[in-house]
């Protein structure tokens, strides 16, 4: 039988992107038939007559999609307006976060469908579907964090990149992974004077080898880290621990000891964040003023640049969505060692040691 694959239009606020775009669902034809909400690709540049000449049925409603689908291919995570629309036939598929979401999870457990996080999907010690929108949204750590910084947004009026051999700001990266490396590039390339925090000793080692004297490396939870926190105009919390919840590498009293002005971007929002007390923003309104200091936490970073994402996100995602269309799909995916660190909600059953730990909850196995 010929599964019906359903692309919604996204409902989290100031969310643009689209998880499959025109180009890469051709392939689906005969395939599987694609479903298409309605204005699903508008904010990434994409009619839907993109998508009908493509191959895909426009559907006119969030009803019809999700009610005449099998496989439900999201962006971000459902929206609680979107809750009644699931059922325990769906594949849930796309970037789903529950480690930060406790109602989130009890809801998906409650309708017994199949959730895979794609955030979770590996292949060969890496994941290939967080790569691009981390890389996505370090870059855009840094340019929010200009932005913040201007004097009509109340940051300190600091211009971040350098118009003289002289350095105008000191910006902090703590985590180095992806989201870390892609703001510490940034960060050097427009003259900002650059420290870097971790945890991995070798990990500084080798930021250290690239970017030599125009980066300072310094190991976390020192004191060294701490000042360089407290003495920064722009820090970036970019903390990755696969699938769980961040440690608090910000605390109130190190809020408290900043300039009035500094500004804070908190990249590991989506996972529940990093900065303590912290509170999801969104684009519109994108950062909270906490005694002068500037704390932005938005979970959809990347969906600032839909269009961009879009692509890129699909690019990566396409090759993911041809394995749940094969019959035995969901044996494969439990039995693989790559994916089946995505499968994590099953008919009522949370299979996530990392989700369960992070939220307190049970955790089954699959026989």
């Amino acid at each position: 039988m010929i599964k019906k694959i359903g692309i919604p239009k996204e409902v989290k606020k100031d969310e643009g992107r689209v998880s499959l775009i025109p180009e890469h669902i051709t392939q689906f034809t005969g395939v599987a038939d694609i479903l298409v909400e309605s204005g699903a690709g508008i904010g990434s540049g994409f009619s839907d007559s993109n998508y009908t000449e493509a191959g895909a049925k426009i559907v006119n409603s969030a009803e019809e999609l999700y009610g005449n689908s099998d496989i439900i291919c999201k962006v971000k995570e459902p929206q609680e307006q979107e809750f009644d629309l699931l059922n325990s036939s769906h594949v849930l598929f796309g970037y789903l976060h529950l480690a930060s979401n406790l109602g989130l999870t009890k809801k998906l457990l409650e309708k017994k469908l199949t959730g895979i996080a794609t955030e979770m999907i590996m292949d060969n010690s890496i994941y290939p579907l967080l790569i691009p929108m981390s890389k996505i949204a370090g870059n855009l750590a840094i340019q929010k964090g200009m932005q913040f910084l201007e004097y009509s947004s109340g940051g300190k009026g600091v211009l971040v990149s350098s118009i003289s051999e002289k350095k105008n700001s000191n910006v902090t990266v703590i985590g180095c992974g992806e989201v870390g490396k892609s703001s510490i590039s940034k960060a050097i390339n427009i003259g900002a004077n650059v420290t870097a925090i971790d945890l991995n000793e070798k990990v500084l080692e080798d930021l250290k080898k690239v970017y030599g004297d125009s980066i300072n490396t310094i190991k976390g939870d020192t004191p060294e880290s701490t000042d360089a926190i407290r003495c920064a105009d722009l820090v970036i919390c970019a903390v990755l621990i696969p699938g769980m919840k961040p440690p608090i590498v910000i605390s109130n009293e190190d809020i408290s000891k900043m300039e009035k002005g500094t500004v804070i971007v908190d990249v590991a929002i989506d996972q529940g964040g990093c900065v303590e007390n912290v509170k999801a923003n969104t684009h519109s309104e994108p950062f909270e003023n906490r005694d002068g200091v500037l704390i932005s936490a938005i979970p959809n970073l990347p969906g600032a640049v839909p269009k961009t994402s879009s692509i890129e996100l699909s690019t990566a995602l396409q090759k993911y969505v041809h394995f749940l269309l094969e019959e035995d799909w969901f044996e494969n995916y439990k039995n693989d060692k790559n994916l089946s660190p995505s499968l994590q909600i099953h008919n009522g059953l949370l299979l996530s040691e990392e989700v369960g730990d992070s939220l307190s909850l049970s955790v089954s196995k699959l026989v």
